[in-house]
């Protein structure tokens, strides 16, 4: 009665005394099983039938129903957006007198129905096997397919479009209704989650070539629906095979009879067809050679969608809907409520006289895994997938080569890039480091809680000398790390090594994503980054397509930074300064979490990114200047010196911390010649962590927050001066 009365209070009062039902009940109770908790989600589907009434007039369309008609479900079984399949089904029973009521449940043990046994017993469980799938693969898939289809059970072709569009598909891709209907194999316009999860399986790029497979491409290129294929749907499939080759039409001509002789054809309504026993014969007696390499994903899309399953259920990303969750939040931060609870890694590591981690191994005791919250068993399972997958990790293996390219990297003048000679190589690799941070920042808010120990490191600008150096003091056991780490931004510009500084900080946040943060700077935008160094690097090193591809996807990545971090909620961090828009966290975490042109987009930003502090002296100063009475600024003046922001002094400050309950704030943005410079009477620090910049002589530091007190660490970077360098 509420959505027919359009939540109208008056409207629902009139309901309410004259309900406009000749009958209203249940049709079915369905059970579905929330793989992360095991615990069941109920639906009711209640069957309504509508009296006549002056108070209600039916079939008319508005914000809250959209009326179909019956006999468009019933007859074309194809309504513009459905969602699930659900709906024309109850339409079907709806008919059917008298209703049949129902109870169903689908739960966990009928998601693993087809997980692959040592020995298979059909040809489901041997295409799972040849895909190396596990019980937690199928797991973490039955999670997605749960969440993104309810409240149907089902996929629809717009839900699997949208599903397929979320992990790396265009929506608009014409390929995507011929896999929909390869992946059903029922043929009855819908996809359980089985078949998802064997179609997933049959695309994935090592999965074994045979029986499935050939009746998986069948479907694939049979569009017409007819179970035969047509010369013109066989003639699309031998394109697609040659596809390396620039065939002209005439030996594509001779090439489709050559097939059709090898596989044979039947009449069917007067049409040459091949049948789909036909299909499979030829290929398994391989007299039809070359379809092994159609229907295939150029990389593990399976992989992919556990990925961001995984990203999601990261703590750090976990988003708290109940008490426990959010008490577990704040572990750590007070000592007092802080649960002693420990659990044994799932790695031991074998580390060299240097300190790196030369070799991990999985530890064969049992664990026992039933206390653990979804969120840590998905951490489990990310640390063997890819912090200590040593061998192919991509950002296990950027670092590796950022190690090595350093001792032979050029100077200041002549500087090298890394696999400048194997670009495509280091795209492929960049690709899937680009892809990991997408959905690790997709989860993080604009400004991040961190607790301590943390290191705070400032400003890089490319100094990939000083970065390694602060990874030989500071943190040489990636992944093994045991404090937070929190860089304030300016990641690149300057220095001639911006792409191999940005790199690297990426693959240590995807290695370390609960321990990492990593803050936009000012320089993390395009219109600063064309003006001075990075653009004009990418270029250079790279040449014009590779160097814009790698400009643009990794500004792709500065566009989700978060611009802020607390620190036990008591410091706060950002690269240049307090907003004059904002008083509270808060607002900054309303801000849009892709920000392309922070400058047009959100002021609050660019002033977080951009703003100074300013003493009192100078601040009054330039007050009277400008002839300005500094009672009538709350704290902050134009930013003369930057030509946009602001300058804030003590009182600006004072009161942006207090507001949030914050006792002091730490920033990057500015060069003091030590490395570091403290304000308003050690309320602000100014951190700043390449030395020689610009070729001046100024000093790297850090500021290590631990048992409440803030501690600089100056590096020793004098010899880093790349100019004496040969």
């Amino acid at each position: 009665m509420t959505i027919l009365s359009e939540n109208n209070k008056e409207k629902l009062k009139i309901l309410r005394e004259n309900p406009p039902f000749d009958q209203c009940h249940c049709m079915q109770l369905f059970r579905l099983q929330s793989p992360r908790t095991s615990k069941f989600v109920t639906r009711l589907t209640y069957f309504i039938e509508l009296s006549k009434s002056d108070k209600f007039v039916c079939c008319q369309d508005n914000k809250f129903i959209k009326w179909i008609s019956i006999n468009q479900l019933l007859n074309n079984n194809y309504v513009t957006n459905l969602w699930g399949p659900e709906l024309i089904q109850f339409c079907r029973q709806s008919t059917k007198k008298p209703i049949v009521q129902q109870i169903e449940e689908f739960s966990l043990e009928r998601a693993y129905f087809f997980l692959p046994r040592d020995t298979p017993r059909n040809l489901e469980e041997s295409i799972l096997q040849s895909a190396h799938l596990t019980e937690k693969d199928v797991e973490r898939l039955y999670t997605d397919f749960v969440e993104h289809c309810f409240p149907s059970t089902y996929q629809t072709f717009e839900s699997f479009r949208c599903y397929m569009s979320k992990h790396g598909f265009d929506r608009q891709d014409c390929r995507l209704k011929s896999l929909f209907n390869a992946f059903n194999v029922q043929n009855n316009g819908f996809l359980s989650f089985h078949e998802l999860l064997l179609g997933l399986a049959t695309i994935e790029p090592d999965t074994v070539h045979g029986e499935w497979r050939a009746r998986f491409i069948f479907r694939y290129y049979n569009n017409n629906g007819t179970g035969n294929l047509d010369l013109n749907e066989f003639k699309k499939m031998i394109i697609d095979m040659n596809q390396a080759i620039s065939l002209s039409l005439e030996s594509i001509d001779l090439k489709v009879k050559e097939c059709l002789n090898e596989i044979g054809t039947k009449i069917v309504n007067g049409k040459t067809v091949i049948t789909s026993d036909d299909f499979v014969q030829a290929i398994g007696s391989h007299r039809f050679r070359g379809t092994s390499s159609l229907c295939r994903s150029s990389k593990s899309l399976f992989e992919k969608i556990s990925r961001a399953i995984a990203a999601k259920a990261l703590k750090k990303s976990d988003t708290f809907h109940n008490i426990e969750s959010i008490v577990d939040q704040f572990k750590g931060i007070c000592l007092k409520c802080k649960e002693k609870q420990y659990h044994l890694a799932s790695h031991s590591v074998k580390v060299d006289s240097n300190g790196y981690i030369i070799h991990s191994q999985t530890e064969q005791f049992t664990i026992n895994y039933n206390g653990l919250k979804s969120y840590e068993m998905s951490a489990i399972n990310y640390s063997k997938e890819f912090q200590f997958n040593m061998e192919s990790s991509a950002p296990n293996l950027i670092i590796k080569l950022i190690r090595e390219f350093h001792s032979n990297k050029g100077t200041t003048r002549k500087p090298k890039g890394l696999l400048q000679n194997d670009q495509e190589l280091l795209w492929k690799l960049i690709t899937a480091l680009c892809n990991d941070m997408d959905l690790l920042l997709d989860n993080e808010d604009k400004c991040v809680r961190i607790s301590s120990p943390c290191f705070v490191i400032g400003d890089i600008h490319g100094n990939l000398d000083d970065l390694l150096t602060m990874e030989q003091v500071l943190w040489k056991r990636i992944p093994c790390v045991g404090a937070n780490f929190l860089f304030l931004g300016d990641y690149v510009d300057r220095g001639q090594w911006s792409i191999e500084c940005c790199l690297y900080l990426m693959a240590f946040k995807i290695l370390c994503p609960n321990k990492v943060t990593l803050l936009r700077g000012n320089h993390e935008v395009r219109s600063l980054q064309t003006f001075y160094t990075y653009k004009n690097e990418c270029l250079k090193k790279y040449g014009q397509i590779y160097g814009e591809k790698i400009w643009e996807s990794t500004n792709k990545i500065f566009d989700k930074l978060p611009i802020s971090a607390t620190i036990d909620n008591d410091i706060f961090c950002s690269h240049g300064g307090i907003p004059k828009n904002a008083t509270t966290i808060n607002e900054i975490n309303q801000i849009d979490r892709k920000l392309i042109d922070p400058e047009k987009e959100s002021s609050i930003a660019w002033e977080i990114l951009w703003s100074d502090p300013c003493h009192n002296q100078q601040f009054l100063e330039i007050c009277n200047f400008f002839g300005i009475d500094h009672k009538d600024t709350n704290g902050y003046l134009n930013n003369i010196k930057r030509g946009t922001a602001y300058q804030f002094n003590e009182f600006a400050a004072t009161k942006f911390l207090h507001n949030n309950g914050l006792t002091h704030m730490i920033r990057a943005h500015e060069v003091p010649q030590s490395g570091y410079q403290f304000h308003f009477n050690g309320k602000c620090l100014t951190i700043f962590s390449c030395s020689h910049y610009c070729g001046n002589q100024n000093h790297c530091a850090c500021v290590l927050i631990d048992q409440k007190i803030l501690r600089i660490i100056r590096l020793d970077t004098y010899n880093n001066n790349d100019d004496n360098m040969k």
